[in-house]
């Protein structure tokens, strides 16, 4: 307990200094005038609208009405983390400028730039324009640094510690299923139809953005599922193909295979999230063999009140290498007032004793209030 007081304590001080990934638009709910609960669960957690409005690239809505504020917003985050028991530290400056939004009807864009990330210069999260008016607006073709096609909490959740799986390392090869990379992507979205498709490369700054070498991972990766804005059960299949260079010389030639069930809480009953996912590398790297991982998370999550949510997740993640690992976490998270949030988190790792995280997020559009 002690622990968790210093823990609490230091997230405390966090809140003065004003990093998760950001999908909150606060300027969209400052064009439309509605709360963030329209598209969230919780910040930055996307329910089943949150989500068609995601997979669209913001084309389900109306260009002219975002049109009415300023593109232009700000995400400032305040971070605490604890290593291990005795290793301990929290983080003020992590700040980023965003802008989105529509160009005339058939236009939309999203870039990300962190200013300062982790206390030093940060990079450059999202860039990528969307051509919306194919297939009778069914299809989205996006360029630019893109989010690779996955279920959206891979990338958008509010818990801090993400999904293992998503980012598994196999000998030399780190998979990044939930990523932005430089690349394309094309969803076609048609009732309860979402099918996505991208092709990337470089997950780097301005300098990847035409850097397709042979000395760049390179991956096919894609998502089918389930989805409609207006019931709150998506069910999906999503998978990926690629080449690793090895920086000894070679390649890993590696695919994937996942299956996802997402539900929002609705009518008193929990919200549930479930994947589980199967990987081979051909070529993992120097004195390893053939490998074949998996991977899987369960997550219950609920709301209490208007405000606050809690969740409890279980991860398990075997590398085929030898190493497994077991992960479970409880999330807590609070709307404390228009555009800002806190969280904070309780990890069990295996064999170990519980470590705490916390985070302060400030999300401001710049237009008036």
């Amino acid at each position: 307990m002690k622990r968790a007081g210093i823990a609490l304590a230091a997230f405390a001080l966090a809140f003065g200094a004003m990093a998760m990934r950001a999908s909150a638009m606060p300027n969209f709910a400052q064009a439309y005038g509605v709360q963030c609960s329209l598209c969230h669960t919780q910040v930055p957690a996307l329910n089943a609208y949150g989500r068609y409005v995601h997979r669209t690239g913001y084309a389900s809505l109306d260009p002219h009405v975002l049109r009415r504020e300023y593109p232009v917003w700000i995400d400032a985050q305040a971070q605490y983390s604890e290593q291990s028991p005795n290793v301990a530290s929290w983080s003020g400056g992590n700040v980023a400028i965003h802008l989105d939004g529509a160009v005339a009807n058939d236009w939309t864009y999203h870039v990300q730039q962190w200013v300062v990330e982790g206390n030093a210069p940060g990079g450059l999260d999202t860039m990528w324009v969307a051509y919306n008016n194919l297939f009778h607006r069914d299809g989205h073709l996006f360029v630019g640094k893109v989010e690779e096609p996955a279920p959206s909490p891979l990338a958008q959740w509010f818990d801090l510690t993400g999904f293992q799986s998503a980012e598994m390392t196999v000998g030399e090869h780190a998979y990044e299923v939930d990523a932005n990379r430089w690349g394309a992507k094309f969803a076609y979205v048609h009732k309860a139809l979402d099918a996505e498709v991208a092709w990337t490369g470089a997950g780097t700054d301005l300098d990847g953005a035409s850097d397709f070498r042979n000395d760049t991972d390179k991956t096919l990766q894609y998502k089918l599922a389930y989805a409609t804005p207006e019931k709150p059960l998506e069910v999906g299949y999503y998978g990926s193909t690629g080449s690793f260079p090895l920086p000894e010389g070679g390649f890993d030639k590696y695919y994937t295979h996942a299956l996802y069930v997402e539900r929002d809480p609705v009518k008193h009953v929990p919200g549930v999230m479930v994947t589980y996912q199967m990987a081979h590398d051909q070529n993992p790297g120097a004195g390893f063999g053939p490998a074949g991982s998996n991977g899987s998370s369960f997550e219950l999550f609920e709301p209490i009140g208007d405000r606050a949510m809690i969740s409890v997740s279980k991860q398990f993640t075997n590398d085929g290498l030898g190493t497994q690992t077991q992960l479970g976490t409880v999330d807590a998270s609070y709307h404390v007032m228009r555009f800002v949030h806190v969280y904070g988190e309780a990890v069990f790792n295996q064999y170990q004793p519980p470590t705490w995280n916390g985070l302060v997020w400030f999300a401001l559009p710049v237009g008036p209030l």
